[in-house]
């Protein structure tokens, strides 16, 4: 697809600079440094503003939950093994993976603009995230970037019974002047994890020859699927071994044997990479290759579209034009997502990013005799309409709308609610929630008083 699809409904927008930073501040409360925190929110951001929301903020809760359990080591001590001035490897002790191939990426570069081609073999990471994220830094730089990731066997394997080798990724990114990079980003399986959950999640069959049961018998019923088969059958298996021997084994750290072997230290989570710079400069000059990269890509833009394509597109163009559009209009977020991060939000008391696009925001002074009372009632009313929680020995609680949030907090004789929402206009939003807010008012003679960004008078409304 060409377009960034509009958000589906119960979807929020957030600018992708704030949800970086809203990302990085979770981060950092799970025990990142600031530096680390950053990186890691950064790539996060990058594959969601490309559309591969698998990989993107929705990987924060999961990471936070990887940091609090041990599996990620928050204060990781990366250190480089150098044995040649064109190869490296980096350990990165339990590192998260965007912290350790980030560097991996900028040391491949560093050194391949000395060699003209360098390779460094990432050792010890914990899920590496979206890997066409580091082969794009590198080709940022000018250069040619190629990865390979191996990790835990969740993937059949062509003629074996069960789960054997890894859903194991490679990308390559070429560098293109006046467009967008060619970026090439896959797994060797016919199908991700995440696709069989929302299938079984929706009912919905799975394709002939994409997922099994746990014995490895094909199967379209997402109920009794467990784990993809190999792309292309045999072919997407051997790669998916090749990359285990090229990143696993080449490093020192083999994964596949290890899993197989019995020993339950070898089930325990862990990945490796290999990253690889090319500098075109070493090949021939740098001009000239960027000169042919452009006539290449601008020949096939020129060939017919067969009968109902769209159009003829190059690999990552569209999900550049995706990052391009989301990077205007913002990043949606899934209902279940924003939820998790509310619930980080409030557990580790980060305020939430605010909205993109035009956003009505005022707040509600409620006056009331009892307002730990009233806010408990509201909270329960619009628990059927938002998600909600309340603190009653703190006083304050929140509220996350369809398309937008809230925040209370009770003091004595009044209860003020901030409310921001996605579109509308102030008078909208207050009329709205206005509504609600005088539903439980009779016996306290309830009025509420809004006042609008900017110090503007708002609505007031009264029960009756």
């Amino acid at each position: 697809m060409t377009d960034s699809p509009s958000p589906k409904p119960g979807k929020v927008l957030v600018p992708a600079e704030n949800l970086r930073v809203f990302a990085a501040a979770l981060l950092q409360k799970g025990g990142l440094s600031p530096d680390h925190a950053g990186t890691t929110a950064e790539v996060f951001v990058w594959a969601a503003q490309r559309g591969v929301d698998s990989h993107g903020i929705a990987r924060v809760p999961a990471y936070l939950e990887l940091l609090a359990k041990g599996i990620a080591n928050a204060t990781p001590e990366i250190r480089l093994e150098s044995s040649t001035p064109a190869a490296v490897v980096l350990d990165a002790d339990r590192a998260p993976g965007p912290v350790a191939l980030t560097a991996a990426a900028e040391e491949a570069v560093t050194r391949a603009r000395t060699t003209g081609i360098a390779a460094v073999g990432v050792r010890r990471t914990v899920h590496t995230g979206a890997i066409g994220r580091y082969v794009s830094k590198i080709a940022e730089q000018g250069l040619a970037g190629l990865a390979f990731v191996a990790g835990m066997p969740n993937m059949g394997y062509t003629g074996v019974k069960g789960a054997a080798v890894a859903t194991s990724p490679l990308a390559i990114a070429v560098p293109a002047d006046g467009r967008a990079p060619l970026l090439l980003d896959m797994a060797t399986a016919t199908i991700a994890l995440g696709k069989i959950r929302q299938a079984k999640a929706s009912g919905a069959p799975l394709p002939e020859g994409a997922a099994a049961t746990e014995d490895g018998t094909p199967t379209t019923d997402p109920e009794k699927a467990v784990m993809p088969l190999p792309l292309g059958g045999a072919k997407g298996s051997g790669m998916s071994l090749a990359f285990e021997l090229l990143t696993s084994v080449l490093v020192g750290a083999p994964i596949f044997a290890d899993f197989h072997s019995g020993d339950p230290k070898g089930r325990k989570h862990r990945q490796n990479a290999l990253l690889i710079a090319v500098d075109p400069a070493a090949f021939g000059g740098a001009e000239p290759f960027a000169e042919s990269v452009e006539a290449t890509l601008a020949t096939l833009k020129t060939l017919t579209p067969a009968d109902g394509a769209e159009g003829v597109y190059y690999p990552g163009e569209r999900s550049a034009a995706v990052a391009a559009e989301r990077a205007a209009d913002g990043i949606p977020v899934a209902p279940k997502v924003w939820k998790q991060l509310t619930e980080a939000a409030d557990e580790f008391g980060v305020a939430l990013p605010a909205l993109a696009g035009e956003r009505a925001r005022s707040t509600a002074r409620v006056v009331t005799e009892r307002p730990h009372r009233y806010a408990r009632q509201l909270v329960s009313h619009l628990g059927r309409r938002a998600e909600t929680s309340w603190d009653d020995e703190r006083g304050e609680g929140r509220l996350l709308f369809q398309d937008g949030v809230g925040t209370l907090t009770a003091g004595d004789g009044a209860l003020l609610l901030t409310v921001e929402a996605q579109g509308g206009s102030p008078e909208r939003l207050e009329a709205v929630v206005g509504r609600h807010l005088v539903r439980f008012g009779t016996k306290d003679e309830l009025v509420v008083e809004w006042l609008r960004d900017g110090g503007e008078p708002g609505g007031t409304y009264r029960a009756e």
